[in-house]
């Protein structure tokens, strides 16, 4: 019963994902927003505009009080990621680059979980912030 509970969940967050990029790669915008603001309510209790506006430390707070599964966390992180490309400089997009790769840490360090594809984004992020902000 829980091991289908959680593999259903994986899979709602999964198809939302994909909608979300479909939309993003479609150049829709407002659609993009809508759809992350349903998985964002559903699955985080929050808005984009929102979770976008909070400092780093209520974020954190945000990340502490949920205690926040490994798959939800990458999904939050992949959203966030995929609303912030492509990466132009501005306090906006270090905010946004700040809590992807606060949600990559906590993913590594207390779900001992990682991926090519998380690793290839800290690496392009940190590029970024190094051509940009340093």
């Amino acid at each position: 019963m829980c091991k289908d509970f959680i593999l259903n969940e994986l899979e709602k967050i999964s198809l939302m994902m994909a909608r979300i990029a479909g939309f993003k790669e479609q150049a829709k915008p407002d659609e993009f927003i809508q759809l992350a603001d349903t998985m964002l309510q559903n699955e985080f209790n929050i808005k984009l505009d929102e979770l976008l506006a909070l400092t780093t430390e209520d974020f954190e707070l945000l990340l502490l009080k949920g205690n926040y599964k490994a798959d939800k966390l990458d999904a939050l992180a992949q959203l966030l990621y995929m609303h912030t490309e492509p990466f132009t400089p501005s306090p906006e997009t270090l905010a946004s680059l700040q809590k992807i790769l606060m949600i990559f840490e906590w993913l590594e360090k207390k779900h001992h979980s990682s991926s090519f594809e998380n690793i290839n984004k800290q690496n392009s992020i940190y590029q970024f912030i190094k051509n940009n902000y340093e």
